[in-house]
């Protein structure tokens, strides 16, 4: 089977506090995967030329910063840690 460098932090009743995964360094892969979306792999040949030539096997996570409230503060829901509150039609 396939498998990815992937990996997330799950918390109860929280979710996925923390995502994480390894860039794709494989050119072949990179460049196989951008004809199969229909993108041109020269306009991207910049990016290409960041992996030949500038860059080593790196990985990176993100967290969430509502959800890490939420597990700190025990807040039942994560409309209370929102900062920012979002609905459809607003835009704050």
């Amino acid at each position: 089977g396939k498998t990815v460098a992937a990996m997330d932090v799950l918390v109860p009743k929280v979710g996925e506090l923390i995502g994480g995964s390894q860039r794709e360094e494989r050119l072949e892969v990179m460049e196989g995967r951008m004809v199969e979306m229909g993108l041109e792999p020269e306009e991207y040949e910049w990016y290409m030329d960041l992996r030949r030539y500038g860059s080593v096997v790196h990985s990176g996570f993100g967290l969430g910063f509502e959800r890490l409230i939420l597990f700190c503060t025990g807040m039942d829901n994560i409309r209370d840690v929102i900062p920012y509150p979002r609905w459809p039609g607003n835009c704050t």
